[in-house]
């Protein structure tokens, strides 16, 4: 190892800082790939950025950005019965040359002294529960499992799939089934249903963006703890003000009447396999909200999941994405029961940690399932 300083992100870090997420991430041979404009637009261009938030670590002697953790966004969040200021860890990455040497240790420490001097109450993250990360190193700097993520997973369109992998082709009658089979038995379930005959929906690629904002930040908090409001400025950088195509979204409105009761957001992200040459198209589901009290019982609420969750697998058919995910808190139980109609697949895989900042702060306790914002859980606003 060369000679490693540790500082914060200066004009022109850009590239290594993108360089170094790619290359940390991709070790398995495939990833999600990130641009010096990509990087800028996820933490320069958000609001409130700071050097200070992005930890570095650098071998001087190659010049060599080798280590980062951003503490980004920092946020008012209600959690429970209180609001907290609370800061984000994203993108923990170190070179795999570098590994196993401290230097993740020490750009945690620095993002934490960080948040503590921003006044931060509670500091947040996402990791693999099984993950070398939450034993080494998070749960030695005293963050606490919170929440299990699960992560829901279904092909809306097929021919897309098959498009990005060929070999999907022998599978086509069976993906057939389990894709598009549900989606029928379930729309003749809502045409059956007399609640459902004024209920209408609206699929807007790309426009209607305030609509949109102002439903999402009156219905979701009812049912979530976590959830924090878009404001203009954060709406506009991370829906309207994107740098490429993929992160342009299309909106799912759902009305009853004319009163909007739910609705949710897809953009995409391109994997790539690099061995074989294979890029898949994946969607994102960002989030996901239901004004449940506007039914009249637990039937037709969940009936109200079912017909929001088709729309949002029409949506993502018209924007050809082969695949699309979400990341679910794990007591979200009445919208899992509308993805198991569908077949959604599920795994459980990562788990979300808060550390405690201050001494006379108690670790948060919720009953409402916990919103689990993209930018922790995947890294994208």
């Amino acid at each position: 190892m060369g000679n490693i300083i540790y500082r914060h992100y200066k004009s022109g870090d850009d590239q290594q800082l993108a360089n170094l997420f790619n290359i940390t991430f991709q070790q398995g041979g495939g990833g999600f790939v990130r641009t010096p404009k990509t990087w800028a637009w996820r933490y320069v261009q958000s609001p409130g950025f700071e050097p200070e938030m992005c930890q570095i670590a650098e071998d001087v002697d190659k010049n060599l950005i080798v280590g980062a953790v951003y503490a980004n966004l920092v946020e008012r969040i209600p959690l429970g019965n209180s609001e907290y200021l609370i800061g984000d860890i994203n993108d923990v990455s170190c070179h795999p040359d570098y590994a196993k040497k401290g230097i993740a240790t020490n750009l945690m420490k620095m993002a934490i002294e960080y948040m503590q001097k921003r006044g931060c109450d509670l500091s947040i993250l996402s990791t693999g529960y099984k993950g070398f990360a939450r034993k080494k190193l998070y749960k030695k700097l005293n963050y606490k499992d919170v929440n299990k993520e699960i992560f829901f997973i279904h092909i809306p369109n097929i021919l897309r799939l098959i498009r990005d992998m060929y070999a999907f082709a022998i599978l086509f009658p069976a993906l057939f089934i389990y894709s598009y089979i549900p989606r029928f038995i379930n729309r003749i379930k809502i045409k059956s249903y007399p609640s459902f005959k004024d209920f209408t929906f609206d699929i807007n690629h790309n426009k209607k963006h305030f609509e949109y904002m102002r439903a999402v930040n009156k219905i979701l908090p009812k049912y979530y703890t976590g959830f924090p409001k878009y404001n203009k400025e954060k709406f506009l950088w991370s829906r309207v003000n994107v740098p490429a195509k993929r992160q342009r979204p299309t909106y799912v409105i759902i009305r009853k009447k004319e009163m909007i009761i739910g609705g949710a957001i897809i953009t995409h992200q391109n994997y790539y396999v690099f061995k074989y040459g294979i890029k898949i198209r994946i969607g994102l589901i960002h989030e996901i909200f239901l004004y449940k009290n506007q039914f009249k019982n637990k039937k037709d609420m969940q009936l109200g999941y079912i017909y929001l969750i088709d729309k949002i697998l029409k949506a993502a058919t018209r924007r050809f994405l082969g695949i699309i995910i979400y990341e679910s808190a794990s007591k979200d139980h009445d919208l899992h029961r509308g993805f198991k109609a569908f077949n959604f697949l599920k795994f459980e895989n990562d788990i979300l940690m808060i550390k405690v900042l201050k001494k006379n702060i108690k670790q948060p306790r919720f009953k409402k399932p916990i919103f689990i914002s993209p930018s922790v859980s995947i890294g994208v606003p």
